[in-house]
């Protein structure tokens, strides 16, 4: 177990972790600069505005009704300024609570989802998402559609067992429940009808 986990200690040493990305939007006169941004999942925005343009997340049916009802759980920077984590893939809506009505201002964010199998993982055969893991969910999602019994361990550092999970695929994906894991790097083992591949695992 010594022998392995040291093995692994170097893989991660060499490979590195996938860097944390942050985009920038701008407030440009009564407009966001860019107004529309393209994203992965697991990136971060950051809003570089003033209090004069407080903002607002909000719907999709408020946004193009230049509304400001506030979307339920959604970010807001009264002071126009901001980071905001974006781990699950979707179009997320804002405004300038003190301009849209007027002058229309407000941007809108693309979040996509990993655009290759492997983006993520050290494996031919699949891939592993969102990294670095903001939520309690992460997903296997493999390249064979045909559905599968897959078994899943993750274990710290110190080659501790910290989650084991058997189950078969849906749709080419497993999705396993991270809750219990604390903030940290760990390693992933997956065995499957393909072998048995190890990836890194970065919980934020």
């Amino acid at each position: 177990m010594k022998a392995n986990t040291l093995v692994l200690v170097m893989l991660l040493a060499v490979t590195g972790l996938k860097a944390q990305t942050t985009h920038t939007v701008q407030e440009s006169g009564f407009s966001y600069d860019p107004s529309t941004l393209t994203i992965n999942a697991g990136e971060s925005v950051k809003f570089e505005s003033t209090s004069s343009h407080p903002i607002q997340e909000v719907s999709q049916t408020t946004w193009e009704n230049d509304g400001i009802t506030p979307l339920e759980g959604g970010f807001a920077f009264s002071t126009g300024s901001g980071t905001v984590n974006f781990p699950v893939a979707g179009t997320y809506y804002y405004v300038c609570t003190a301009h849209v009505a007027s002058q229309g201002m407000k941007g809108k964010i693309i979040v996509q989802a990993p655009a290759a199998l492997n983006e993520f993982s050290l494996s031919e055969s699949f891939a592993v998402f969102p990294l670095p893991l903001f939520g309690d969910e992460l997903t296997v999602a493999f390249k064979a559609k045909d559905q599968q019994l897959i078994s899943i361990d993750i274990y710290d550092l110190a080659g501790n067992l910290l989650i084991s999970s058997l189950g078969e695929t849906i749709g080419n994906q497993y999705r396993i429940n991270c809750n219990s894991l604390p903030k940290g790097l760990f390693l992933m083992k997956v065995k499957s009808g393909d072998g048995i591949s190890s990836v890194k695992v970065i919980k934020m």
